[in-house]
């Protein structure tokens, strides 16, 4: 099996349509960024395509979901203010995706390894931050408690 030609397509488009004479490539999705709200979208609706089209093609769930972190990463990257615009014209999650796919029909013992692997210290990296945000809360609440009982009249 080969990663189709629809999503190779719309990879280019959205990571590598366009070329700068030093060589470097970006597409739609860097451009699209631009416009708030709308742009962000119409390229989601693209990922997102490319993702269930791998798995339609045969992509592993744990291969899939890989793809759907490299989205995740762009998506959460680009809510924050100028750096999301510049990392959308770095961070290629979907030609990342189609290499992935390619990887996965030439080798995918190998690669459902690795992707495994990946969703795995995704997983711990998120219990960390996860567990770091309940402790952190859990710290400031007592200092807010602690020191309204200090500054109680009497």
């Amino acid at each position: 099996m080969n990663t189709p030609n629809d999503i190779r397509y719309i990879a280019d488009l959205l990571d590598t349509k366009f070329k700068l004479p030093n060589g470097w490539r970006f597409g739609w999705d860097g451009i699209l960024g631009f416009i708030p709200g709308v742009g962000n979208l119409i390229t989601d609706i693209f990922s997102i395509y490319i993702l269930v089209r791998a798995a339609m093609s045969g992509c592993s769930l744990s291969v899939v979901s890989r793809m759907g972190i490299n989205v995740l990463i762009d998506n959460i990257v680009d809510k924050i203010p100028l750096l999301g615009f510049l990392f959308d014209f770095i961070w290629k999650a979907n030609t990342k995706n189609v290499e992935l796919m390619d990887r996965y029909f030439a080798n995918p013992d190998q690669v459902q390894k690795q992707s495994r692997r990946t969703l795995i210290i995704c997983f711990i990296f998120i219990f960390l931050v996860f567990v770091a945000c309940v402790t952190l809360t859990f710290l400031v609440l007592s200092w807010l408690v602690t020191e309204f009982v200090r500054h109680l009249p009497g």
